[in-house]
């Protein structure tokens, strides 16, 4: 009990007391408190509430061949010192497709552009002339610089629109890949999302399937001049899995990815935190009070 008494509880709880009969409970205090309300309560009607929106995937396995095929492949990259297997995974490629300037062409095409810029009209003549409403910062810049704003939107602004909108994430050992988003248009966001994962999965079958194509073609002019049959019996096998892979990939079966978990939206907005905004504001707008009123007390010591 003398330890306790060291510390003179009573003491500092009237200390306490009477301090914040003096700072707080004051008129100067009570209309900081209102005023905070009221900005807090403009703040929170001002603000555009934006929801979470998220899709979850699963990593697609890839196509099994069969033991000639894989005989067959392995004899083509003996013969040709290459490989036929990609250096990064899947859920890499899909990234690196989904942020591509070719994948946003075809999303502008299918006329999100519009949507996402304008009022949804899809009439291709609207939707490639959508203007650009410049800040008038942007505008005084670009005259003090001399360089020239562009007037319409283009496929590099829905571009810049999904890689600053939609991130991927992927846990460390997991298969799975959640994509998420903030939106204050949560039934467009959903569509474009689901759109987006679709068009993202179909550009990357697409590029293979002309990629082996490609590569078929150029084979057989090799095929043609080649005098030695062991090379020729290689770019013959190399044909033969190209083929395979087109054969694979032409279908509508996912490539890179399942959806587990298609687009939804949060029930309730992420922002604003209505709650968190009137608490900051509360004490923000108290601690001003009490500096102002410890100062208006103390100006002539201060000074």
């Amino acid at each position: 009990m003398n330890f306790l008494k060291r510390f003179h509880f009573k003491e500092r709880a009237h200390l306490i007391k009477d301090l914040f009969i003096v700072n707080i409970l004051t008129k100067q205090s009570l209309i900081a408190i209102g005023a905070s309300l009221v900005f807090s309560f403009f703040l929170v009607q001002t603000s555009k509430p934006q929801f979470s929106i998220s899709s979850t995937l699963r990593e697609a396995l890839p196509a099994q061949t069969s033991s000639s095929q894989s005989a067959l492949l392995g004899d083509a990259q003996s013969i040709l010192g290459g490989s036929f297997s990609s250096s990064s995974s899947s859920i890499e490629a899909f990234q690196s497709n989904m942020y591509s300037y070719a994948l946003a062409q075809r999303m502008w095409q299918k006329g999100w552009g519009s949507k996402v810029f304008g009022n949804g009209d899809m009439n291709p003549d609207y939707f490639n002339n959508i203007s650009k409403n410049h800040k008038i910062s942007d505008k005084i810049a670009s005259f003090l610089s001399g360089y020239k704003l562009y007037d319409f939107y283009t496929a590099h602004d829905l571009q810049q629109y999904i890689i600053s909108t939609f991130e991927i994430k992927q846990k460390r050992g997991s298969s799975n890949i959640d994509i998420f988003a903030l939106q204050s248009d949560k039934d467009l966001a959903i569509k474009f999302m689901n759109d987006l994962i679709i068009e993202t999965d179909n550009y990357s079958k697409e590029s293979l399937i002309q990629r082996s194509k490609e590569i078929i073609e150029a084979t057989y002019k090799q095929l043609a001049i080649s005098k030695n049959s062991y090379i020729s019996s290689a770019l013959g096998n190399t044909i033969n899995s190209e083929y395979y892979k087109i054969a694979n990939l032409e279908n509508d079966l996912p490539y890179y990815i399942y959806v587990t978990d298609p687009p939804h939206s949060s029930e309730y907005p992420i922002t604003p935190d209505i709650s968190s905004i009137i608490f900051s504001n509360l004490i923000a707008f108290l601690f001003l009070s009490i500096l102002f009123s410890f100062i208006h007390k103390n100006k002539e010591d201060l000074w």
